[in-house]
């Protein structure tokens, strides 16, 4: 559960003020306040938009640093064992944008990997369909 230090983390973590986070959450100033305060506890369902919110803050292009993981081979899903030829890659990157640059050069067919950029803590900042996305729409830009 995100307690009052957790939102306060978060806020500064964004470097915005009570008013900014009120209306990122759709929320008055006064809300903010009280979870701050430790007035009342903050909600799972702000603690998620929160999440979200700070997920969609690290996909910024100048967010970094960051590490791009692929996997070469097809791993299946539910299976136990990992396949002989799967080669797992790790690259660091001082960005976003440079991490998303790199995967627009790999050559081979991005829908048999899997790919992650994870910031410094390990935590997914792009993954799955939603990074193949920005991928292709930084392929069509870049044409």
């Amino acid at each position: 559960m995100m307690d009052q230090w957790d939102f306060k983390k978060w806020r500064k973590k964004l470097k915005i003020n009570q008013v900014l986070a009120g209306e990122l959450l759709g929320l008055s100033r006064g809300a903010v306040q009280y979870w701050e305060n430790d007035l009342r506890p903050v909600p799972r369902a702000v603690e998620l938009a929160c999440q979200e919110l700070l997920r969609r803050w690290k996909q910024r292009p100048e967010y970094g640093p960051v590490t791009f993981l692929y996997s070469k081979g097809q791993i299946v899903e539910g299976d136990c064992h990992l396949p002989d030829n799967l080669v797992m890659r790790c690259e660091l990157h001082p960005d976003n944008e440079s991490a998303l640059s790199s995967i627009s050069r790999l050559s081979e067919d991005l829908n048999s990997c899997k790919l992650f950029i994870v910031d410094d803590d390990g935590t997914a900042v792009w993954a799955g369909p939603e990074l193949l996305h920005e991928c292709e729409l930084r392929k069509k830009r870049d044409r």
